[in-house]
């Protein structure tokens, strides 16, 4: 298929998608910037001791299962806005927790571990609701490959900067360098719509959903895409470290050209989940996603690294693309329950990344890191219950294909 630039004409951003996203991209930058470097840092800080690296990460992600269905349940007593606001001081104290690392290790850890939890807990379900409202349905693949594509743009950039540094002036620099870009992330939520809903489960309803024989196919699904999140988290900055031999500039740099040599691929793909089925491109992104994984088993050099991270890029945009707009279109045909979905999706995938990042933990003791890609790769298969409609909420649960509520 011929992809034109005609083919993005019709596409248009609400004031409130494009204010949205801006702050998106602030803390993206500001993150970014440490992104790779931050499991690396503690990865040096604790001995190269990954098992220790792993659980912490994993509580991290315990934490924000147990967490979620609370910060849902202030949508409606503070709104999804508000709620947004409230997390970019806590996403702040996070890297500020990094910077002050070395004045009390244990307790900079404690700071990082809560203030990570509670900004995933205020930020990512008003996040995604708001996105999922404020976003054109019928144009949503090639939105997000729009804003994806400057995204990428960001990601490109961030190892590269972060890298350079490292490599010139240390880790402390480049937590200030991440502090100063966060300060400004809060600004465009300001000029964003307020939005309200109300939770409609209680606490302990919120997991009987979450673990229902009617929700299987949600559970499964964001579980699988949370595990291999949870090792391109975890195992790939470590490995690629490694197989570098600590050159932090290297590793920036071939994480951004692998990055650029991806980012035209964001504007196909987004063309195809529109014109296509649904089911076809998650299915065709699951298996580049899959033999992607795999094939990193036989890295063994640098250009290495960029050769099979570069084909394994295509699957995850593929995939990733594909879940972002099966995601959104999920939520928004669940109406009402738009923010149950959203939670539910949302305990499922830091489900995902807690069991993989446990289960690394455990299986480093007597394997090679290596291994973690294989589990990835089984992970990635489950992405494809995706295919299956998803409505929550009384007795919604499944609804065949075309119908809507």
């Amino acid at each position: 298929m011929k992809l034109s630039i005609r083919d993005y004409q019709g596409v248009s951003f609400s004031f409130d998608v494009l204010a949205l996203y801006c702050n998106r991209l602030l803390i993206q930058f500001g993150f970014g910037v440490v992104g790779i470097f931050e499991v690396i840092f503690l990865f040096n800080q604790f001995d190269s001791n990954i098992p220790l690296v792993a659980l912490i990460y994993a509580s991290i992600f315990l934490l924000s299962v147990i967490l979620t269905p609370f910060g849902a349940m202030l949508i409606s007593l503070f709104g999804m806005k508000r709620l947004m606001i409230l997390s970019i001081p806590f996403a702040f104290c996070s890297i500020l927790s990094l910077f002050l690392w070395d004045l009390n290790p244990l307790l900079a850890l404690f700071g990082l571990i809560f203030s990570t939890v509670i900004y995933k807990t205020l930020y990512w379900v008003p996040y995604h609701v708001d996105f999922a409202k404020f976003s054109d349905k019928k144009t949503r693949g090639r939105q997000l490959s729009i804003l994806l594509a400057v995204s990428e743009i960001v990601t490109i950039i961030t190892p590269l900067i972060g890298g350079a540094i490292i490599t010139a002036s240390g880790y402390s620099n480049l937590f200030i360098v991440s502090l100063g870009i966060l300060l400004f992330a809060v600004i465009p939520l300001f000029f964003i719509q307020e939005k309200y809903e109300t939770f409609s489960y209680s606490y302990w309803e919120t997991y009987t959903e979450l673990f229902s024989k009617k929700n299987r196919s949600l559970l499964l699904g964001y579980t699988g895409d949370g595990a291999q999140s949870g090792v391109t988290l975890l195992v790939w900055p470590i490995f690629i470290f490694m197989l570098l031999r600590g050159e932090y500039l290297v590793v920036g740099a071939i994480s951004s050209i692998t990055i650029l040599a991806l980012l035209v691929l964001r504007f196909v793909v987004g063309d195809l989940v529109d014109r296509w089925s649904r089911k076809k491109v998650l299915t065709i992104g699951t298996l580049l996603n899959t033999t992607g994984w795999l094939v990193k088993v036989f890295i063994e050099t640098g250009f290495q690294i960029f050769i099979i991270d570069t084909y394994h890029g295509l699957g995850k945009v593929v995939n990733q693309m594909s879940v972002d707009v099966t995601t959104y279109n999920q939520a928004t045909d669940n109406g009402h329950y738009i923010d149950e979905f959203t939670v539910l999706k949302e305990m499922a995938v830091n489900a995902g990344k807690t069991l993989i990042l446990l289960v690394v933990g455990v299986v480093i003791f007597f394997y090679s890191l290596k291994v973690a890609f294989v589990i990835a790769a089984v992970a990635s298969l489950f992405v494809t219950l995706l295919n299956k409609e998803m409505m929550v909420g009384e007795k919604k649960l499944i609804v065949p294909e075309g119908v809507r509520q």
